[in-house]
């Protein structure tokens, strides 16, 4: 059985979602690769994606086609080019269902595909073959959102896409959705949610909800994300030993992860109970601005910038007290799970699959959805009481070993691959 598994990029996030499985099912045995259009370290079973060269009359096809695709936004380039990492169009340039190893594989495992798949080239090229597909957003069935907040659109078709500022229920969004729809009608297309609340969503979108659904929560890879030595981690990541760090792994401007929430609520505690001259934030992810966090919070931020190799990001979880996870919308939430794997106890908003792997109080905490008053509570008491800290990192990890085990996710997807066939 030769599984291919296509995503965006192999990197921290989703792509680190996939890596990890990709690997799990390469230790039991199954011939795993995946196909990128992103990777630091391409090998053998990790294949980076290389548009064929262009010929003179291809690149007079694709200009006409980005021209097209850029005359559909238009109406609403000033809300679509703020918010692009929220909202995504089916086409690209890639036209990679000739690609080789999609050829020959016997099961496609589609994963975070926007700007690496053209709906209508990949779909149409792909019957008879096997598909399932990872529901790592709400993507994969609303008219180009990822996120979707309170609008329930998808649900009926998408139309007046409160993304897009539109009032106008045939908009691109609503155009998406029927590209979408027709792309998907001739497979028997299987999909798998991470969460419950991702698993509910999919099964009263109008596009997905006669297909067959699964649940299948992450896993994380108990060897790798483990607890570590604090003050060999932070020596390693030049971080201050005398500190309280507090940890968030994102990027800090874009608005679907919440940063705001956190430099709130780190305001409201200015003057309180924890000693603000013990305390800083560290992040990862890509390093931006921090000079207006720094003067409205008057905590030093450390930036530590993308973090690509996996044993050096669980010492960025080990080095530090507590991981706080504002986004204000989830599918699952992987960073969560690797820093309760390191023993780091986390802070959390009720969203994607936070509700089933946290017990509040017990293997994590979970703050008021939104409320940055309410954070500011819940982070004060994990800083402040340093023994249910240590605690609850320590439920936290026995917790992710009895039931987010990669070893488990990749068996119920390798008994899904054999249904499939």
């Amino acid at each position: 059985m030769k599984i291919l598994h296509i995503t965006e990029n192999d990197r921290p996030g989703a792509g680190g979602a996939v890596h990890q499985l990709h690997d799990e099912l390469l230790t039991i045995g199954a011939e795993s690769k995946m196909l990128v259009m992103i990777s630091e370290k391409p090998d053998k079973h990790i294949i980076k994606y290389t548009p064929p060269k262009e010929t003179a009359l291809n690149k007079v096809s694709n200009r006409i086609s980005q021209l097209l695709a850029h005359y559909k936004t238009v109406p609403y380039i000033e809300y679509w080019s703020n918010n692009h990492y929220l909202f995504t169009l089916p086409k690209t340039l890639n036209k990679i269902s000739k690609h080789p190893l999609i050829k020959e594989a016997d099961i496609i495992h589609l994963h975070w595909i926007s700007y690496m798949v053209d709906y209508e080239d990949f779909f149409a090229n792909l019957t008879g073959k096997r598909i399932i597909w990872t529901l790592h957003d709400k993507n994969p069935f609303t008219g180009g959102c990822h996120t979707v907040g309170h609008c329930t659109n998808y649900e009926r078709g998408c139309g007046s896409c409160y993304q897009l500022d539109s009032n106008n229920p045939n908009d691109l969004s609503r155009k998406v959705f029927l590209i979408k729809q027709k792309a998907y009608e001739k497979h028997a297309l299987c999909f798998v949610a991470p969460s419950q609340q991702m698993l509910l969503a999919a099964k009263k979108s109008l596009l997905l909800r006669n297909s067959e659904i699964h649940c299948i929560p992450h896993g994380v890879s108990l060897s790798i994300f483990k607890k570590r030595e604090k003050s060999l981690s932070r020596n390693l990541l030049n971080l201050p030993q005398d500190k309280i760090l507090i940890l968030f792994g994102a990027f800090v401007s874009y608005l679907n992860k919440g940063f705001n929430y956190l430099q709130e609520a780190l305001a409201f505690l200015k003057g309180k109970k924890v000693d603000f001259s013990r305390v800083a934030v560290v992040t990862f992810g890509p390093k931006q601005n921090a000079g207006a966090f720094e003067k409205k919070t008057g905590i030093p931020i450390y930036q530590l910038g993308l973090i690509l190799d996996r044993i050096k990001l669980s010492h960025a979880y080990s080095s530090c007290d507590v991981f706080v996870n504002t986004s204000p919308e989830e599918s699952f939430s992987q960073t969560c799970l690797e820093a309760m794997s390191c023993e780091t106890p986390v802070v959390a908003f009720p969203v994607g699959a936070m509700p089933e792997i946290i017990t509040s109080n017990k293997t994590g905490v979970l703050a008021n959805l939104k409320d940055a008053d309410d954070l500011a509570g819940k982070i004060e008491y994990i800083l402040s009481h340093p023994e249910e800290r240590q605690e609850i990192g320590a439920n936290a990890r026995k917790h992710v070993e009895q039931a987010y085990n990669i070893k488990i996710e990749a068996k119920r997807y390798y008994d899904i691959y054999k249904g499939l066939l």
